[in-house]
Parts: C-alpha cells; sequence; structure tokens
C-alpha cells in the first residue's frame, strides 16, 4: 500500500502480509506522520518561481532555488571572503585579465554526467551569448577568450573586472545536460536534486546523497541531514502563518505586521537575512518633465523621511539606508553617503518647486509606482503622504512585478505623460551592480543615465582594486546622490525574514538572502 499525505510518499508495500489491511493502513499513516516531520522541509513562500533557466533570470525568488540544485563555482565566507568550492582553486593573473579555475575530481551532476572545467565553460558561454539575453550576463566580464586545459577553466577578460571574484562566489553552475531543446530540467552538483516542479504550487527537491560540502558557512561535510526540501506557494501570509503554527510547514515567509509580533517569541525563530545587502530606493522617469530637471528630483528627496518609513511600512524591521551602495558591501559609507544626499527639509523641496513654477494652485501632480511586495505598498503610502505635506499630489499604481516592469520600462524611455517616482530594489556581494542599474541604454527598468562622465566611471570601478576602486565608487555615489537620480530608503527591504518553530536548528541565510538547508534538523 502506497499513502501520501502532505505531500510525501511512504511505500507500505513491504509490510507483514498477515497485518490486517486496516491496521497496516494506520500504521503506514502513523510512520508517514513520523517521516513528514523528521525527513522533510517544507518552506511557504509567497510566490513561485518563473524559471529553472539560471541564464534567464535576475530574480531572487528563483536563484534561491536554483542555488540548491546547482551549487556554485566557487564560495564566499561570513566576511564575503572568495573560498573555494566546486573549483579546489582559483588563479588570478597580476594584470587580472586571467582567471584559472582548477576544477576538483571527481564532482559529478545529478544525472552521473561530469561536473568539470567543460561544464564551467558551457556555462560562461551560454550565460554570454547574446541570443541568449542573460539579464546578469555582464557578472561574467567582457571576455576574449576561454577553453579548457587539463582540469582548469581559463579565462581571459579583454579588460580587468574587479567583482568577477565575488560574483564567482555566489555563481551557480548548471550541469549542461539541463537544457534539453526548449526544456529545462534543472541538474546541477548541489546538495538537492530536483524532483518535480507542480508551477503554481511546490517545487519539490531531494537531498543529493553523494554530495560534498566546501562551503565554509556549511558545517556538515555531507549530503543534507534532511531527505526533502519542498518550495510550497502559499500566497497570503495569514495562511502560512496558519500552516507553520499547525506544522504543516517548516518554514516560512511572514508579513511584516506577525514578524513584528513574533521577534521576541520563545515559540518561534526569526532570521532577518544580515548578509542580504537590500537597497530599495526611488527612481525618476527622467525623460519626462519635470523630473529631467535636478530640482525637481532633489524636491522628492528632500521630502523622504526614512525613519518613518522604516518605522510605519516595515514595522521597525529595517533601518534607514542613504547610499546606493548596500550596507555590508564594499564602498558602504553611511556618512560619506549623508554628506552628497538631499536632507530631509520639506521647507527645501518646497522652495525647488516654487522655483520650477509650482504651488498650491499649480500643484505637481505625479505617479507613484511599484510592484508587489511586502511593506511596499505601504512605503507608497506613507510617501504619497509626505508629499501631500508639500502640496505634491499623487496617486498609487500597485501592481505585480510582470506589469510594473513592462510599464516602467516604456514610462522610463518616455518624454511625456505623467511623471512617476517608482520604486526599485538591488542586492549583491558585489557594488558592480551599478553597472547593471545605470548602463546606458538599459538598466532592469531602462533608468540608464546617459551621461558620459558617470559610464566611464562605471567602467573605471570595474578595472581597479582597493583604493583606487573605492575613489571610483565615491564618485558614482557622489553623482547619484547629489543629482538625485537615486533616492535611497531603507535596508533589507524584500523577503529577508523567515522564521520557524524554535525546534528547529541549523538555517542560515547566505549572501542576497539565498537559504541553506544542509545542517537544519528538526528535534
Amino acid at each position: 500500500m502506497n499513502i501520501i499525505k502532505n505531500n510525501t510518499y511512504f511505500n507500505c508495500s513491504k509490510v507483514f502480509w498477515k497485518i490486517g489491511v486496516l491496521i497496516t493502513a494506520i500504521l503506514c499513516l502513523i510512520a508517514n506522520t513520523v517521516f513528514a516531520a523528521s525527513d522533510t522541509i517544507i518552506l511557504a513562500r509567497g510566490e513561485d518561481s518563473t524559471t529553472m533557466d539560471l541564464h534567464k533570470t535576475s530574480r531572487s525568488v528563483d536563484y534561491q532555488v536554483m542555488d540548491s540544485i546547482y551549487g556554485n563555482l566557487m564560495a564566499l565566507d561570513l566576511n564575503g571572503n572568495v573560498s573555494p568550492n566546486y573549483a579546489e582553486k582559483m588563479t588570478v593573473s597580476d594584470d587580472g585579465l586571467t582567471y584559472r579555475f582548477t576544477m576538483r575530481e571527481g564532482v559529478m551532476c545529478h544525472d552521473g554526467t561530469p561536473f568539470d572545467a567543460a561544464a564551467v565553460k558551457w556555462n560562461f558561454d551560454r550565460a554570454t551569448d547574446p541570443d541568449i539575453a542573460n539579464p546578469m550576463a555582464s557578472r561574467y566580464g567582457d571576455i576574449a577568450e576561454s577553453y579548457v586545459e587539463g582540469n582548469d577553466y581559463v579565462l581571459k577578460l579583454k579588460s580587468a573586472f574587479s567583482a568577477l571574484p565575488a560574483y564567482a562566489g555566489e555563481m551557480p553552475i548548471m550541469c549542461p545536460s539541463s537544457i534539453q531543446g526548449d526544456e529545462v530540467i534543472p541538474i546541477g552538483a548541489g546538495p538537492w536534486k530536483f524532483v518535480s516542479w507542480d508551477r503554481g504550487n511546490e517545487i519539490i527537491l531531494e537531498r543529493n546523497e553523494d554530495y560534498v560540502n566546501y562551503n565554509p558557512l556549511v558545517k556538515n561535510p555531507g549530503p543534507p541531514y534532511m531527505k526533502r526540501l519542498i518550495w510550497k506557494v502559499i500566497p497570503e501570509a495569514t495562511a502560512r502563518m496558519a500552516a507553520l503554527k499547525a506544522g504543516e510547514v517548516t518554514f516560512m515567509e511572514p508579513s511584516l505586521p506577525d514578524a513584528a509580533a513574533l521577534i521576541n517569541s520563545s515559540e518561534f525563530k526569526m532570521d532577518t537575512a544580515p548578509l542580504s545587502a537590500q537597497k530599495p530606493y526611488l527612481g525618476f522617469t527622467t525623460g519626462i518633465a519635470p523630473f529631467n530637471d535636478v530640482r525637481a528630483r532633489r524636491a522628492i528627496a528632500h521630502v523622504i523621511n526614512r525613519q518613518q518609513i522604516a518605522d510605519i511600512a516595515f514595522e521597525g524591521l529595517v533601518k534607514p539606508n542613504y547610499c546606493p551602495i548596500s550596507p555590508g558591501l564594499f564602498g558602504h559609507n553611511e556618512e560619506f553617503c549623508k554628506k552628497h544626499a538631499p536632507e530631509y527639509d520639506p521647507e527645501k523641496a518646497k522652495s525647488l518647486l516654487a522655483e520650477l513654477g509650482y504651488n498650491s494652485s499649480n500643484p505637481l501632480e505625479i505617479i507613484l509606482q511599484t510592484g508587489v511586495s511586502d511593506g511596499w505598498g505601504k512605503t507608497l503610502e506613507v510617501i504619497q503622504q509626505q508629499l501631500s505635506d508639500i502640496g505634491v499630489k499623487s496617486s498609487i499604481e500597485y501592481t505585480g512585478w510582470g506589469e510594473f516592469r513592462t510599464s516602467i520600462q516604456e514610462r522610463n524611455l518616455a518624454t511625456e505623460g505623467t511623471p512617476v517616482v517608482w520604486m526599485g530594489g538591488m542586492s549583491g556581494v558585489d557594488p558592480d551592480y551599478v553597472v547593471f542599474l545605470w548602463t546606458f541604454p538599459g538598466g532592469p527598468q531602462n533608468q540608464g543615465i546617459d551621461d558620459a562622465d558617470l559610464q566611464q566611471l562605471l567602467l573605471d570601478q570595474r578595472t581597479t582594486t582597493g583604493a583606487a576602486r573605492l575613489e571610483v565608487l565615491n564618485d558614482i555615489q557622489k553623482f547619484l546622490l547629489e543629482n538625485a537620480y537615486e533616492v535611497l530608503l531603507v535596508s533589507p527591504g524584500w523577503s529577508f525574514l523567515t522564521l520557524y518553530k524554535s525546534n528547529v536548528e541549523g538555517f542560515q541565510r547566505k549572501h542576497v538572502v539565498i537559504p541553506i538547508f544542509n545542517d537544519v534538523k528538526i528535534n
């Protein structure tokens, strides 16, 4: 007899045949309950993944699952230092143009194919293929050539790329057999193997029994302690909370009010993603008047009360942020940023708007726009009130992320229409993401800035290191802040909370809110 319950499977076919059918079923149900409690992790989250194709997404919700399956080329320790992983060694030439990744021998993909230098080359080639249109392609550097030499993958760049070591530390690697025509069958060498994906409902993984750990953040040297890992979609936070309390799930993403209420509870534990490096921020449709004038952008920046946003929209669980480079990353310096960011000064905001001809009889009218994320809608409501205090009229557009991106990408290219202040977010393991955000033309929301000096700075920070790079990064931040192209809000900012019961141990999240389940045990 086979019993299926709570998405777990228990085979009872070998139960002693003389036991009655009813007793057999009861015993199986009991055994199955124990199995689910002791061997299965279920994480309830608000939305499903969109793809398992590593080279066609930049979304955290996708990377969280893919990282568990594919694993990483290198690893990052607690302080962000690069450590060996599937590549046992990385060497860099003195001029920063040649990287050599020496792969561990004997590492196998889940389907038995070798996870070797050829597999790494396939990833770099596909990730940078223009036909793939990888939104993260810039993370691989400007490649001149690459080749396999014995057990080494050799990468030669056209120009030095200071961020590549950090990116290699978080870079998942697909096994080439994952791509089967137009289909993606996720195959990696990571701690978890793909089983099934019921879109909109759940993704089921099982542990890789052959896994050997090299990640310095993980204590367990071998396969995960738990047998199965299920990513369960439960859109409503109240339903996720009920499922956790009932023992139906192991982990869940709580609402901000639930998190604030339970953060000191002895019944639960809360992970707040200290390595998230997240930054929600405001951008502008700079092609549409008046946001093509720095005075209008600075006026908006002057009225933003970050502490109020942190306290009201995020229940006091985040901190104000002033820097384009996120907390915890090289180049983040709160005092430096405060010197260059427009300070909170509503009267100054009114004065700037008056210079532009806006007043009580001719108020500035704008749209506030973002995608659905816990705390973000409330953030726009708080900002709407702050703007109202200086006479700016605003309406809010709060939609799904797909609809938001399509809309704001069009609006950021427009030169007429209602001006928009939009809210986006970014995280990463290196401040090089300034290239992803502000390169012209481009940017995830088409927000790239058409300024030759800035574009050169974006390139320069990639080819310098140490103090020289810090100087360039400071110049970039100064430009963004003084010209008010980017108004920072708080940190962290999305999907940064994980709630679980106090009998669970060993859970942690590495950089950019990627969860690690290798050490998880349920007592």
